[in-house]
């Protein structure tokens, strides 16, 4: 059963190929939020119908499917932070608000995702770093550096570092998206929601922002 389940994995069409990959990638995610770095390879080729050898055909290994997921998952994010820029109209402390406030909302409506792609813990590997996490690029980041680096040069932002700013900012916004995600609400059990409300919390930390970017 298994030569016979491993010659269907030769597929020597290269769009065929690739539709292989992309579905191993899409399936191999959902095995990811669920199970974290303890998602089973084995499970991964059960749901694809063919042998776990036969993943070894696309993949490298574990990591590499890590990485290969994590990567498509920030391509939609950076197309998500262009469009933001591109419809934004005023200033670029502004577009940094706009920008925290859709960080914020992708932590509180998927957090499983959100700790996916940026709290991240690939599975080990003793192996070369395969063709996916070679091309790693973390988007979020970047923009930021490139806003910062704007906002400084125009005079808009009186800082002189855009690099350590940009280092500030990005652990201002993520340490609140943290706190007020489902994993810290033990924390806040003995709270009422009058006290903490994430909402209320998350405009309360981008008014701070606002204050020392000035």
């Amino acid at each position: 059963m298994s030569k016979i389940k491993e010659k269907r994995t030769r597929i020597r069409n290269p769009l065929k190929k690739e539709e292989q990959l992309q579905k191993i990638i899409t399936i191999g995610r959902e095995l990811f939020l669920k199970d974290g770095n303890k998602m089973s390879m084995r499970e991964l080729a059960r749901q694809m119908d063919i042998a776990v050898s036969g993943l070894y055909r696309y993949i490298q290994n574990k990591r590499e499917l890590w990485f290969a997921c994590t990567n498509k998952e920030f391509e939609k994010f950076s197309k998500d932070l262009d469009e933001i820029e591109q419809q934004h109209k005023g200033n670029d402390v502004m577009l940094l608000r706009k920008i925290g406030v859709y960080f914020f909302n992708l932590a509180s409506n998927n957090f499983p995702l959100f700790n996916f792609m940026f709290l991240p813990t690939p599975p080990s590997s003793n192996k070369n770093k395969g063709p996916f996490e070679l091309k790693c690029e973390r988007a979020g980041f970047t923009n930021l550096i490139e806003i910062t680096t704007r906002a400084v040069s125009s005079g808009e932002i009186k800082k002189k570092n855009p690099l350590l700013l940009s280092l500030a900012i990005w652990g201002f916004v993520l340490g609140p998206a943290i706190i007020s995600s489902p994993i810290y609400s033990y924390f806040f059990d003995n709270f009422s929601e009058k006290i903490f409300n994430p909402n209320e919390y998350h405009e309360y930390i981008l008014s701070l922002m606002r204050e020392i970017l000035k």
